[in-house]
């Protein structure tokens, strides 16, 4: 699992399964396991009521938008309202552009193979893009 903070209320998670090929209800309850185990370990998610969409990547895996939407004052709960997307647009920015001289400093990671992913993941900062979504 990979955590990458963009703000107070909004970050991103990266899980490397993926979760592409299973139905709806599957995904659901899969993300909620993860999240129930995960804050059990690492308390990530503070009571609240949180908006979770749901990205598959055929290269990264299964990325997770977690945004909290309302605090609850007086409950332990935490609500997740889990949507599914169809695709997002992932880059990688190198680090040291000098390393890897074959690439650009920010790379697609959609026009590069599995292996070069794994080469340049150690490498380089994730950006994630919801505002470019593949057609």
């Amino acid at each position: 699992m990979k955590l990458i903070i963009k703000g107070e209320d909004l970050y991103y998670l990266i899980l490397p399964i993926n979760l592409k090929n299973n139905n709806e209800d599957n995904i659901i309850t899969k993300i909620k396991n993860i999240f129930l185990n995960y804050n059990h370990k690492y308390h990530l998610l503070e009571p609240g009521f949180y908006e979770v969409n749901v990205y598959n990547h055929h290269i990264i895996g299964t990325i997770l938008k977690v945004e909290k939407i309302d605090t609850f004052d007086f409950s332990e709960e935490i609500d997740l309202r889990i949507t599914i997307k169809d695709k997002i647009k992932i880059y990688l920015s190198l680090i040291d552009p000098t390393d890897f001289p074959d690439f650009k400093n920010k790379i697609d990671v959609d026009n590069i193979t599995y292996k070069d992913y794994l080469k340049l993941i150690e490498h380089s900062n994730i950006i994630i893009d919801t505002k470019k979504v593949l057609t």
